[in-house]
């Protein structure tokens, strides 16, 4: 390996080729549009070195590099404009310091006001915004007949307007 030919004295070792040609390879590539130009080069390397002991003419070996540079890098370019073509899923736009800050105060006062409700009512309130159950399956949960449902939701909601509308500063 990187040794040169046996009886060829005038052959370059891999390792001179390496040191001479990889800042060539990789301007080539860069040039040729390769995003990653040093990766392209260092795997024209890699593929040059994988035949080192199979190559009959080792005078050669830059034209292959050049090749191997030219491919890949038509390569890479193809890929590229195929992905910056398919379409990216946006990541969901981040909320805002203040956004999150309003929301944290709502959500603190909301809680604070659920805990002026009777135990039922808070239960109720949960069962049906937070959960989603109708009246049926809240009253299946509770172990209360749908009747006695739609009276704690009524009475619920109108507390929490009244507790709201207090937080307000008397607005309803």
């Amino acid at each position: 390996m990187g040794e040169s030919v046996p009886g060829d004295l005038g052959t370059p070792t891999f390792h001179d080729l390496f040191r001479e040609y990889f800042g060539q390879m990789t301007r080539l590539a860069h040039l040729l549009g390769a995003d990653d130009a040093e990766n392209v080069a260092q795997e024209a390397f890699v593929k040059l070195h994988q035949r080192w002991d199979t190559l009959a003419d080792h005078t050669r070996v830059v034209g292959y590099l050049r090749t191997t540079v030219v491919n890949m890098s038509r390569s890479r370019t193809r890929h590229l404009r195929v992905v910056r073509r398919t379409p990216q899923d946006r990541p969901p736009d981040e909320l805002s310091a203040e956004v999150r800050a309003v929301a944290n105060w709502e959500h603190q006062r909301l809680r604070g006001v659920l805990e002026k409700l009777s135990g039922r009512q808070r239960e109720v309130l949960v069962l049906r915004y937070w959960l989603d159950l109708s009246t049926a399956g809240i009253a299946e949960t509770l172990g209360i007949s749908p009747g006695t449902v739609k009276a704690t939701t009524h009475h619920a909601m109108e507390n929490l307007r009244k507790h709201l509308g207090d937080d307000l500063g008397g607005e309803r």
